[in-house]
């Protein structure tokens, strides 16, 4: 009953960490600044076609969405370590959303390779090797040697590197949800320490202008100095999806910072135990 009145929101992983060994803001930065980086060969890919190379239309919009990437990370990557609510929360939405992107290029790049192998399934390096090269049916009586093209040999090779790809694609993708985890919790991270720092009045506004019973209250509610103007209402659009997560629940901050105590406090007794 309390998981379904909750939401899915309360089953998303909340890490405090990145891979147990950096802070949520240093591992964002690591993952935004990688991100960058991987957005900005779709510069390259549009300078390609000023010199004649033909794009399809999948890798056009894949290029020119890349470049709207690279201009959106560059706007947002330093307010990681400002702790801005916006501009956190709108890198997050924006890491979350392009990993569903990410995926469906993917899945289309993944269909059209496939479609082109089962229509062609000799493949490109079969239709522009000579008659006279060794081991493609060479010779007068036109047979093919073993290891051409549709022996069994050649079978094998196929489905062993689908299935490296395969498990690539796969794993890649998991670490990529885990870094989508990763800056979704720095995000909630900032929101929830900026609702903390607001007076109590004012920080116990939800969404809608009126007290939640449980929660933090939304930084961009109406009436605060966060609600004003066009990313007031964005950022209010923001956390109405998944709310119970982004702003979280007392009683799990306040389990959170009863756990921290209690480490700060075994920490400074094993000192104190050291000490001559």
């Amino acid at each position: 009953m309390a998981a379904t009145s909750r939401g899915w929101w309360l089953r998303m992983p909340r890490p405090r960490t990145f891979f147990g060994i950096m802070s949520l803001q240093t591992g964002t930065e690591i993952i935004t600044l990688a991100l960058l980086l991987n957005k900005i060969t779709g510069i390259y890919g549009l300078i390609a076609v000023l010199t004649g190379y033909a794009l399809s239309a999948l890798q056009l919009s894949m290029y020119l969405y890349s470049v709207l990437c690279v201009a959106a990370l560059a706007f947002l990557m330093p307010h990681i370590r400002k702790q801005t609510p916006f501009h956190n929360l709108a890198l997050a939405w924006l890491y979350l959303l392009d990993t569903a992107i990410n995926a469906a290029y993917t899945t289309s790049f993944a269909v059209a390779w496939y479609l082109a192998g089962f229509h062609d399934p000799e493949g490109t390096a079969g239709k522009d090797a000579s008659p006279n090269t060794p081991g493609v049916g060479g010779g007068n009586n036109g047979t093919y040697a073993v290891g051409g093209a549709g022996s069994p040999r050649e079978e094998d090779l196929q489905a062993r590197e689908t299935a490296v790809s395969m498990v690539t694609i796969v794993a890649l993708t998991l670490v990529r949800a885990y870094f989508a985890v990763v800056v979704a919790g720095h995000a909630r991270a900032v929101l929830l320490r900026f609702a903390e720092g607001r007076p109590v009045q004012e920080a116990r506004v939800g969404v809608g202008g009126a007290a939640q019973k449980g929660r933090v209250g939304n930084p961009f509610a109406e009436g605060t100095a966060e609600g004003d103007g066009w990313r007031g209402g964005l950022g209010r659009v923001m956390v109405s999806v998944g709310e119970g997560y982004w702003l979280g629940s007392r009683e799990d901050e306040e389990w959170t910072r009863d756990v921290s105590s209690k480490f700060r406090s075994a920490a400074r007794s094993q000192g104190g135990e050291r000490a001559p």
